[in-house]
C-alpha cells in the first residue's frame, strides 16, 4: 500500500475523548449488576474492570473476577439496551472537540472499542464528525480479533490510511488506549477532560502509560499535535 504524504493520522477514541460519554455507560454497567446480580463494584474495581474496555472485554472482565458470574445474553442485551437509552438521551460532545477534528493538516479517524452497530447509533448523535471524517474512517472492535489494549484495532486504521506506525498519533483517555498505541509503536495523549478523569492520581498513571502529554481541554490537545507535526 503507498504510504500517505500526510504528516500525521490522528486516531480519535470515542467515549471518553471525542463525546463525554464514558460515565453513561459506566453507570448502565454498574445499575445493571446491581439490579441483575446483586453485585456493587467498589471504585477500584470500577476502573480496572469497566473503564475504557469494549463491552466484550468488560463481560470477560467481570466473568473471571467473580468466578461464579455468567452474563448471559440477556444481560448483555439489558446493557445495549441501557447503553443506548443514555447516549440517544444524555451524550454530549466535548468541548472545542470539533476545533480540534477540523485541523485539515491532519488525516483524522476514529478507533474505538463499541461495535459497528454501536458506533452506528453514537453517529446519529454526532453528524458534523461526517465533515471531517467518511463511514470509512471508523474502526470498531468487531472489525479486529482482539480490542485494547491490544494494539489491532489501531495497526488496522493505520495500515487502511496508509500510514506507517510512528506517524501515527492516539488521543484516547484509558490506560488501554495507551497500551495500545504504545504496542503499535505509536504516540499517545492522555485526554482528561472528561468528567472525573482529572485527578493527579490518573494524570501519573497516563505518564506512565508513556503518553507524550496529559491534556484536560481539546486546546491543550491541539497544541500538542501541532508540536508534533
Amino acid at each position: 500500500m503507498t504510504i500517505s504524504k500526510a504528516k500525521k493520522l490522528i486516531i480519535w477514541d470515542f467515549d471518553g475523548v471525542i463525546a463525554d460519554s464514558e460515565k453513561l455507560w459506566i453507570s448502565v454497567w454498574l445499575e445493571t449488576l446491581q439490579k441483575e446480580k446483586n453485585i456493587s463494584l467498589t471504585k477500584e474495581e470500577t476502573f480496572k474492570l469497566l473503564v475504557g474496555i469494549a463491552d466484550r472485554e468488560k463481560k470477560i472482565n467481570l466473568e473471571k473476577h467473580f468466578p461464579h458470574l455468567v452474563l448471559d445474553d440477556c444481560f448483555m442485551q439489558k446493557i445495549d439496551a441501557g447503553e443506548k437509552y443514555k447516549g440517544m438521551h444524555f451524550m454530549q460532545p466535548i468541548a472545542n472537540v470539533e476545533d480540534t477534528m477540523s485541523d485539515a493538516r491532519f488525516t483524522h479517524c476514529i478507533a474505538t472499542g463499541a461495535t459497528k452497530e454501536q458506533h452506528a447509533w453514537k453517529m446519529t448523535q454526532f453528524k458534523w464528525i461526517e465533515k471531517y471524517m467518511s463511514p470509512n474512517d471508523y474502526f470498531t472492535v468487531d472489525m479486529v480479533r482482539q480490542g485494547k489494549p491490544a494494539p489491532d484495532i489501531f495497526l488496522l486504521a493505520a495500515t487502511t490510511k496508509g500510514f506507517k506506525p510512528k506517524d501515527c498519533i492516539v488521543i484516547g483517555d484509558s490506560l488501554n488506549d495507551f497500551k495500545a498505541a504504545n504496542a503499535a509503536g505509536m504516540k499517545s495523549i492522555a485526554f482528561v477532560g472528561a468528567e472525573g478523569n482529572d485527578t493527579p492520581e490518573y494524570r501519573q498513571k497516563c505518564v506512565s502509560a508513556g503518553v507524550i502529554a496529559v491534556c484536560a481541554t481539546m486546546k491543550e490537545v491541539q497544541h500538542i499535535i501541532n508540536e508534533n507535526i
